[in-house]
C-alpha cells in the first residue's frame, strides 16, 4: 500500500454515551395543539462548526485588522459578522457552538497522516482562536467540544441527540419534538448530516457572506445523489484537504457514476465480488474494476475517516430561555468595545431587533452629512470591510457604496 496507516479499532475507546437528561420540548405536543385547534411552527436550533467559520474569516479577512495595541483581530472580526448574519437572515430561536480542541483526534490515532499535509496553523489564528470563546459567551451561545473528536463529530452527536433515534427513556429522556436545525459551517464536510428539510447545513461560498443553505434537493443538485452517500464519495476519491487517500485514480467524476449505480461502498464491493460482469454492463472500464479491486482496503478505511460520528460524549441540553430571551446587549457591546469593533454594537442590535439588513446601510444616518474627510478612517474602513463581507463582489467599497 502506497500510505501509512494503523489499522485499529476506532469504537473501543469511545466513550461512553452518558443517558439523557429530560430536554424541554420545543414544539407543543400533537395533542396540546388537536386540542387548541392550533399549529404552531417548529422551533429552530442553529449549531456553529465555530472552527470552520473562524478560519473562513481569518483567511478573507486583511492580515493588518487588529486593534490599536496591534493585536490581530479580523478572524475575531468575521466571526462576530457572521453571527450577526446569521441571527439576522435565520433568526434562531435557539444557538450552540461545536469546537475542535488542539488535541489530536480519534482518527489521528488509527492513521497518523490524517490532516498531515496542512501547513501550520499562523501564531494570529491560534491566539483568535483561543480568544473566539469569549466571542460566543459575549453572544449567550453555549459552545461544546469533545476531547479526540473533531467539531464535526459534535455537530453529528447533537443531531443525533435531538433527533430521538437512540433516546434512554430511564432517565425521562425526551426528543425534542419538530425542532428543525441549521448546521452553520465553513465547509462542506457536513452535508452528509443533512436529512430533509429538518436538518440542512449553512455554508459559505466564497469569503464569510456568500452563503448557501442545502436541504436533501441542493445536496443531490450539487453532488447527483444524496447526503448519506458523501462519505463513500470520499472514500472514492479521497479529500487532500484531510490528506484522505481513497482509490488513487478515481475522481470525482467516476466516483460519482459508481454511487449513483451501485450505491454505497460497501453494496459496490458485495456487487463486485458476487459477479464482475454486472459492472462491464454498466459501462465500467476495465482500469476502474482493476483499481476497484487492487484498493479495497483503503476505500473502506477512507470511508471510515470521513464518516462524522454521533456518538462522542457530549450530552446537548437546550437552554431553559430561547437564544432572544437570554442575551445580554452590554455584554456583546463590552466585547466589541474590547476589540475595538466600532460599528459592530449598532448591526448586532439591529439583527436581534430583527432587521436583517444588518446596519450597513444604515451608516449613512450615522454620518450622512459628514465629508470623506471627517470621517474617523478605523471606522470608514471597519465599514468598508463589513459592506465586502455582505457583498463580496464589491472588493474595494468606497464612499459612494457605503451610502
Amino acid at each position: 500500500m502506497s500510505h501509512k496507516y494503523t489499522k485499529r479499532q476506532t469504537t473501543s475507546k469511545t466513550a461512553k454515551q452518558e443517558p439523557f437528561t429530560t430536554l424541554p420540548s420545543a414544539h407543543p405536543s400533537s395533542t396540546e395543539e388537536e386540542k387548541r385547534g392550533e399549529k404552531s411552527e417548529p422551533k429552530k436550533l442553529v449549531i456553529l462548526d465555530a472552527h470552520a467559520i473562524i478560519h473562513r474569516a481569518y483567511h478573507a479577512l486583511p492580515e493588518d485588522f487588529a486593534t490599536s495595541a496591534g493585536m490581530p483581530t479580523g478572524a475575531l472580526y468575521g466571526l462576530a459578522t457572521m453571527l450577526i448574519k446569521i441571527i439576522g437572515e435565520l433568526k434562531p430561536d435557539y444557538m450552540a457552538a461545536a469546537y475542535d480542541l488542539p488535541k489530536p483526534t480519534y482518527r489521528h490515532a488509527v492513521y497518523e497522516d490524517y490532516k498531515g499535509k496542512r501547513a501550520k496553523t499562523d501564531d494570529a489564528l491560534v491566539a483568535q482562536l483561543k480568544r473566539s470563546r469569549e466571542i460566543f459567551e459575549a453572544f449567550s451561545i453555549p459552545v461544546y467540544d469533545a476531547e479526540g473528536f473533531e467539531a464535526d463529530d459534535v455537530l453529528g452527536t447533537i443531531v443525533e441527540q435531538i433527533s430521538g433515534k437512540e433516546v434512554d427513556v430511564k432517565d425521562k429522556g425526551l426528543r425534542i419534538k419538530d425542532c428543525d436545525i441549521v448546521i452553520a459551517s465553513g465547509d462542506m464536510d457536513t452535508l452528509q448530516l443533512v436529512d430533509g428539510d429538518r436538518v440542512r447545513v449553512y455554508t459559505l461560498k466564497k469569503g464569510i457572506q456568500d452563503t448557501i443553505l442545502y436541504d436533501e434537493e441542493k445536496v443531490k443538485e450539487r453532488f447527483g445523489f444524496g447526503p448519506e452517500f458523501l462519505p463513500d464519495f470520499k472514500g472514492l476519491r479521497g479529500d487532500p484537504s484531510d490528506n484522505i487517500i481513497g482509490i488513487p485514480g478515481i475522481g470525482e467524476k467516476t466516483a460519482t457514476e459508481l454511487i449513483q449505480k451501485f450505491g454505497h461502498i460497501e453494496d459496490i464491493y458485495d456487487k463486485l465480488e458476487k459477479d464482475k460482469k454486472v459492472f462491464e454492463k454498466e459501462g465500467v472500464k476495465a482500469r476502474v474494476i482493476m483499481l476497484l479491486e487492487k484498493h479495497k482496503e483503503e476505500a473502506e478505511f477512507s470511508k471510515m475517516l470521513a464518516v462524522i460520528r454521533r456518538d462522542a460524549p457530549v450530552l446537548f441540553k437546550l437552554p431553559e430561555m430561547e437564544w432572544k430571551e437570554s442575551v445580554d446587549e452590554k455584554k456583546a457591546e463590552e466585547i466589541f468595545s474590547r476589540f475595538e469593533f466600532r460599528t459592530m454594537a449598532a448591526r448586532f442590535r439591529e439583527a436581534v431587533g430583527g432587521n436583517s439588513e444588518l446596519g450597513i446601510r444604515n451608516k449613512e444616518k450615522e454620518i450622512n452629512d459628514k465629508e470623506e474627510e471627517d470621517i474617523d478612517k478605523v471606522e470608514l474602513k471597519e465599514t468598508q470591510i463589513a459592506l465586502w463581507l455582505i457583498n463580496s463582489s464589491i472588493t474595494s467599497p468606497k464612499l459612494e457604496d457605503i451610502f
